[in-house]
């Protein structure tokens, strides 16, 4: 069996078609059974409508995604960015009756054959942001499948354990009696999933935390076995929010270096240098529908501080790590409580297999809205025989830009487009 698997579309029509054309290629060279999305066909882009009927006439299966419930209001707003939170509002004065209808009934998670599909993680279905392996180990107790395939992030990953542990339970101390795999409740007992924005991930080989080996505390066993009832999960989610806060700060990051002229994509040596540069950055909008002066500088001047410097994500890093060892230091503990037992792996453009005796969470990477730096919309091909196999492919992003424009949403949705930011 052979299936077309792809993601996070998010209203963009142009990626849309163009990954169907592909696929439709691939198939006259060798049939393919069945087409499964992910998640999150609405949302920042300017053809939600056009995109359903699409999706709906194309695909075997869909799944829902963030920003397909925000849009017909089963997701509250208030933790979305501010450019998410106006997109969905126009989102869901654009749909019509049926698709509303539509999005609303799509369901949160799958089991096919073999695989399990979920937009952000098996633990967090529609939330969760899988950015690094201590974040992954959690979820490989959450689904029983071989594979488990997801999106959200935007970005091509994978992340493999052997089959041998994957269905034991992680031990963040050294206690063999103690099961992780516990959700965090509140103070009323009720079951916690935290919610964080998915606007701008950043790219996940730049901020990973470092891994650490397992460390028994000095408390009794029985102490850190209540310990860990009540706080490993609320843990591992604040690392998550950890990770999504460094790729909201990076912008504004950007920006204040910008301001001090200090900014690393800029010749501070002459204002003739720095003014050709930022002639130059204008080239991918120059397809957009003309607006006046200041507005168009304004948007180069936030395409320009999308791409971060080594510098800035050696920083966000270095944050990321201090802010980690800080919790785990309010936690009563000097070392990472989960024994990592995954391997993140950034899958090649083309084939890739899964080592024998190995599980996987998959990621595709994002159709309309990639996030890792490349523009090109990121598909794969899942052959039951033969492994995965990833695409990138070039689409006419210019066109999109214009329609987000012209429909009145914010343009950094389109500038951003043209950086895979």
């Amino acid at each position: 069996m052979r299936y077309a698997i792809f993601t996070d579309i998010h209203a963009n029509l142009e990626a849309l078609e163009t990954v169907l054309a592909k696929v439709d290629e691939l198939a006259k060279k060798e049939p393919i059974d069945q087409i499964w999305f992910l998640g999150d066909l609405v949302g920042y882009g300017p053809n939600p409508n056009e995109c359903i009927v699409k999706l709906r006439e194309r695909t075997d299966v869909i799944i829902a995604g963030n920003h397909d419930w925000a849009a017909v209001g089963k997701i509250d707003l208030e933790d979305f960015s501010e450019a998410a939170r106006i997109s969905a509002e126009w989102t869901a004065q654009q749909l019509t009756e049926e698709h509303r209808t539509f999005l609303t009934n799509l369901p949160e998670r799958l089991e096919i054959d073999d695989c399990t599909l979920v937009h952000g993680s098996p633990y967090g279905p529609l939330w969760e942001y899988l950015t690094s392996e201590v974040l992954a180990e959690r979820s490989f107790q959450y689904f029983a499948t071989r594979f488990c395939f997801v999106g959200h992030t935007h970005v091509p990953i994978i992340f493999q354990q052997p089959d041998t542990i994957a269905t034991e339970a992680t031990h963040p101390l050294a206690n063999e009696q103690n099961d992780v795999s516990l959700p965090s409740f509140d103070e009323n007992g009720e079951e916690t999933h935290e919610a964080t924005d998915d606007d701008d991930t950043t790219e996940l080989a730049a901020v990973r935390p470092q891994q650490q080996t397992t460390k028994a505390t000095s408390e009794s066993a029985s102490v850190a076995a209540e310990f860990l009832q009540n706080s490993i999960a609320d843990a591992t989610d604040e690392v998550a929010k950890i990770h999504q806060q460094l790729a909201d700060d990076a912008p504004e990051i950007e920006a204040e270096k910008k301001e001090a002229n200090v900014a690393t994509t800029v010749d501070a040596s002459s204002e003739e240098t720095a003014e050709s540069d930022a002639e130059t950055d204008t080239e991918p909008d120059a397809d957009v529908e003309e607006a006046d002066d200041s507005s168009e500088s304004a948007d180069d001047t936030t395409a320009k501080t999308e791409i971060t410097s080594e510098e800035t994500i050696q920083s966000a890093e270095d944050r990321l790590n201090e802010e980690i060892e800080e919790l785990l230091a309010l936690l009563g503990l000097s070392q990472s409580m989960v024994n990592v037992t995954n391997e993140m792996v950034i899958p090649p453009e083309g084939d890739w297999q899964a080592p024998d005796d190995y599980r996987a969470i998959v990621n595709p990477g994002g159709v309309g809205q990639p996030r890792d730096g490349d523009p090109r919309a990121s598909f794969m091909i899942y052959d039951t025989e033969h492994g995965i196999t990833f695409y990138r492919i070039p689409y006419p992003f210019e066109k999109t830009q214009q329609k987000i424009i012209k429909v009145g949403l914010p343009r950094y949705l389109a500038t951003r487009l043209a950086y895979g930011r």
